[in-house]
């Protein structure tokens, strides 16, 4: 489980999108400075989601097409995954993609909005509360990374190793390692195909800038509520956004770490009650 702790990734193919977006209420696909933007959805406090390493914004089509039957619900391809631009310098670190989440919500007017990460996005979520906390009405971070400064020195050196000059094989065979024996088959497939997508360059690069910052000082800038939903084993609970400041665990069971993929309707029930 230790290549879960840095690599965790949420990936759903976009083969599935133009089927399942029809469900999705008014839906505009975007580009905003070179990224792709799905919005859709009305009232209530809108809700922004940020996918996982290697993935795109259709591993949350479950919950905005949920969502956006009483609210609005954004989500987009990270800089230099799915249909978005590549980083103009090749560099992919988590501040830069902290910086492209908020020209997101400056050029669709968010004033106010939940933030709701997956995975690597975790090291996201904390890196925007610590720069823009008065933009946050709350976090939901999903078996998500926590601060993985606390990480031991040579669980570090380890991956700097792992990753470098990674290869397609070799990042196959690493998800395989990390989809365990929970993950269902259809989720095994898409994660394996979407692996098989990914631009590699990111890869290394942003799971060696999760290590950069203080997430557990950057998170307590944000007072208001702070949720991570887990899958109940904890297998990564030692570095897991359940352990930063102020945060309230809820779990849920009989899922692999990609559990909006093996369960969208049980994460769509958590997420209904917390945005009470």
């Amino acid at each position: 489980m230790t290549f879960a702790i840095i690599a965790m990734a949420t990936i759903l193919p976009a083969a599935c999108a133009s089927v399942r977006s029809a469900a999705s209420a008014g839906e505009k696909m975007l580009r905003i400075d070179g990224l792709r933007v799905s919005d859709g959805g009305s009232g209530g406090v809108p809700v922004v989601f940020h996918h996982g390493l290697g993935s795109d914004l259709e591993a949350w089509r479950g919950q905005l097409d949920h969502l956006r039957a009483s609210r609005r619900a954004i989500a987009f391809d990270a800089r230099g995954h799915g249909e978005s631009d590549a980083a103009p310098d090749g560099t992919y670190t988590i501040g830069a993609l902290a910086e492209d989440l908020d020209r997101v919500v400056v050029a669709l007017g968010l004033a106010k909005f939940w933030l709701v990460g997956h995975s690597m996005a975790g090291a996201v979520l904390s890196a925007y509360a610590g720069k823009h906390p008065e933009k946050l009405a709350g976090l939901i971070y999903v078996d998500a990374v926590g601060d993985i400064t606390l990480a031991s020195t040579d669980l570090r050196t380890y991956f700097h190793k792992h990753d470098a000059d990674m290869t397609p094989e070799r990042l196959q065979s690493d998800y395989r390692e990390m989809l365990g024996p929970r993950a269902k088959p259809e989720t095994r497939r898409r994660v394996l195909a979407a692996a098989r997508r990914m631009k590699l360059p990111a890869f290394a690069a942003l799971r060696a800038s999760m290590a950069e910052a203080p997430a557990a000082q950057l998170v307590a800038r944000f007072s208001g509520p702070k949720y991570a939903v887990e899958e109940a084993t904890g297998g990564m609970l030692s570095l897991a956004a359940s352990k930063l400041p102020g945060v309230r665990r809820i779990t849920v069971s009989d899922v692999s770490h990609w559990l909006m993929l093996d369960d969208p309707e049980a994460l769509d029930a958590v997420l209904d009650q917390v945005l009470k």
